[in-house]
């Protein structure tokens, strides 16, 4: 069984950006949680959560990572949260090296500041709300094989970074 690469961080680390580039270079499929969701539910996953609620989308985000999941030797990004449901992370470990895209608040806010109508829940956000948010979430990104920061790196070098260690683990 080839195992997934699965990509987990706060929104605005790059999962989506690096993960496409690393499966190019891998020759992956690449699959994002958050597409699966707007293809599945016709819409953005920030209408999903306005529209029809939190549990819903809760439910909705397991259905697709589950989905997902059933792929071999493919690299997947996943939502910002995903990795705070249990579920989710034992599915994803199954078959799956994780790769954290680590990011500074500040990084993540100059990352997202132009983006608030596709993440409504960081608008008005300072850096320090940022950073609160991060260190809520930090335990359940931490339990994965890979953490690669991408603070103050250039999108190529952290694509060469996230290939290097992937290599590491796979020639052990």
């Amino acid at each position: 069984m080839k195992k997934n690469i699965v990509f987990i961080g706060f929104m605005g680390s790059g999962k989506t950006t690096v993960g496409r580039r690393v499966a190019a270079a891998m020759g992956l499929d690449f699959y994002d949680t958050d597409e699966f969701l707007k293809k599945s539910e016709k819409m953005p996953v920030s209408q999903i959560v306005a529209k029809k609620g939190e549990k819903y989308f809760e439910g909705a985000q397991r259905f697709a990572v589950m989905n997902l999941c059933e792929n071999e030797g493919a690299l997947i990004s996943t939502g910002g949260n995903t990795a705070m449901d249990k579920q989710n992370m034992e599915m994803l470990k199954k078959n799956g090296i994780i790769v954290w895209l680590c990011a500074s608040a500040e990084t993540v806010y100059q990352n997202t500041k132009e983006s608030h109508n596709k993440r409504p829940e960081l608008s008005g956000l300072s850096v320090s709300d940022i950073a609160a948010m991060l260190k809520e979430r930090e335990p359940y990104y931490s339990d994965c094989d890979i953490k690669v920061s991408v603070d103050g790196r250039d999108l190529d070098s952290i694509v060469d970074k996230v290939l290097e260690e992937i290599e590491k683990i796979q020639n052990k």
